[in-house]
């Protein structure tokens, strides 16, 4: 089969649904099938085009902008000409606007569309942040929801909330997202780990939800108890630079080691060697490290947020902790300390729980869905829903042949660009193309222009001293986490 991915961030990036899909496409290519991945271009210093493990990735620009969405055109043109037609497009993750292509491309080459729904692509009931992460997107993704040939969900429980938001697609299925088993069950101890000494493993993203300023406090209740125990921080975010503060703060400067984002085979490694990992979120898809931590022999300790207690297995898969809550943590870090037996009895219990979420034993269900999918798929046409989406597809199917029927399909919404931007600090749009998509998007999801241009005004008086591409590039990471509050934009610009 010709299989054709479509995730917003993919390798080099880490984390998310990117590296399931990255092993995956491995594994399907082993089996004798063809897989592209189109994803957006991030970060730029990447090709726009390689071949990883037989696995053909695309990348394109992000667009944002309606001017963005005029030059993605060109991008698309380039694309659909060199990829070969796909039998099946599944869509893992939906973040804004590739769902949205993947839907255009699925109606133009008539293949039918499957959408994974991840953590973090919907509102949450418990976890504020996704809402804001839905809110800049919801206008390309929830159309595209409602006409997927198939619309799952990575856990139970995300199943569970997207027919909260699209019931018209009840019941929605739950197809798991898996690891690759072999990387982490056969990884060796990290190089550092003797020089270290014991170390729990903090592997997240550095964002509200994660909380990994909880697992930071539970090292400072623990830091004469247990004082060779330390604590390694692998992962960026909005929150570095103020969970480092607060590390300094409690004197663990020493113990508390920020070494950002690594590559899965390092992840592997810290895995291999920690004492334990800590899994504090208020919210959670699935948690796919949990898994990656069993198959490495390391114990979790997590919440049960979101799908985290049904990708570990159940009760056995490891040590719970009723909230996101620093004296909760160090109590089961204190419990495996002074009891090894205890702390491998849970490592033995979880490490065959993992082995169900191998990739090598996802790939063919995966392929089972895709054929039957393909086989039982019809042709429908793409119907437009905003000026946007008909420019698209106005331009994307002449390569099919169609007349065009608009006449400047671009015109109004690139005056509708000028339009808003006019509203902003002509200081503020200088920064470049950065702040220009942050005001516009922040416009778009329904920020008010008084408050936005405040945010922006304390912004330039606030950075001043830095590069203007520095402020820009932080602006627009602010923007594709819907964060638009000024605290906010200085974290991700600051980091």
């Amino acid at each position: 089969m010709n299989i054709l991915f479509v995730c917003s961030v993919y390798y080099p990036v880490t984390g998310g649904a990117q590296d399931p899909i990255d092993q995956l496409g491995a594994e399907l290519v082993a089996r004798g099938h063809q897989v592209d991945v189109l994803t957006r271009h991030v970060p730029d210093t990447t090709p726009k085009e390689e071949v990883r493990n037989g696995v053909r990735i695309h990348r394109v620009p992000n667009p944002v902008l309606p001017s963005d969405f005029q030059a993605l055109t060109a991008e698309l043109h380039q694309f659909i000409r060199s990829v070969r037609k796909p039998d099946v497009i599944h869509v893992v993750g939906l973040r804004r606007p590739l769902p949205m292509v993947a839907e255009l491309l699925a109606c133009l080459w008539h293949v039918p569309v499957i959408q994974t729904v991840g953590g973090y692509d919907i509102p949450d009931a418990v976890d504020p942040d996704p809402r804001l992460v839905w809110l800049t997107g919801r206008d390309f993704v929830l159309p595209v929801m409602r006409r997927a040939d198939l619309l799952n969900a990575a856990s139970d429980d995300l199943a569970r909330q997207t027919e909260l938001l699209v019931g018209e697609r009840a019941p929605v299925s739950t197809l798991y997202v898996g690891i690759d088993h072999e990387l982490f069950s056969t990884a060796e101890p990290h190089r550092s780990a003797g020089a270290l000494g014991p170390y729990v493993l903090s592997l997240r993203r550095l964002e509200p939800a994660k909380s990994v300023d909880s697992t930071i406090k539970a090292i400072s209740l623990l830091k004469d108890e247990i004082p060779e125990l330390q604590l390694v921080v692998a992962g960026d975010g909005s929150e570095r630079a103020a969970l480092e503060e607060y590390a300094d703060r409690l004197g663990l400067g020493s113990r508390v080691h920020f070494i950002g984002e690594v590559p899965i085979e390092e992840a592997a490694s810290l895995l291999k060697g920690a004492f334990a990992t800590v899994v504090a979120s208020k919210s959670e898809g699935g948690g796919l490290v949990n898994v990656e931590a069993q198959a490495a022999g390391c114990p979790v300790i997590a919440t049960r947020a979101g799908g985290i207690s049904e990708y570990l297995g159940g009760e056995s898969g490891a040590l719970y902790v009723d909230a996101p809550d620093g004296g909760l943590i160090a109590r089961a870090l204190r419990s495996l300390w002074f009891d090894p037996e205890a702390r491998e009895r849970l490592v033995a219990a979880a490490r065959p729980l993992s082995e169900r979420l191998s990739n090598r034993s996802l790939a063919s269900e995966y392929t089972a869905l895709y054929a039957e999918l393909a086989a039982a798929g019809q042709a429908r046409e793409f119907v437009p829903w905003d000026m946007i989406t008909a420019a698209l597809w106005e331009e994307i199917s002449v390569l099919s042949g169609r007349n065009p029927t608009l006449d400047d399909a671009w015109r109004v919404p690139r005056e509708i660009e000028d339009l808003v931007l006019s509203t902003a600090d002509e200081e503020f749009r200088a920064l470049g193309h950065g702040a220009r998509a942050f005001y516009y998007l922040a416009w778009s999801s329904g920020v008010p222009v008084a408050e936005l241009r405040k945010v922006c005004d304390f912004v330039l008086r606030a950075t001043g001293d830095l590069p203007k591409e520095t402020v820009a590039a932080g602006l627009e990471h602010a923007a594709d986490w819907g964060r638009f509050d000024i605290e906010s934009c200085l974290g991700y610009i600051r980091n």
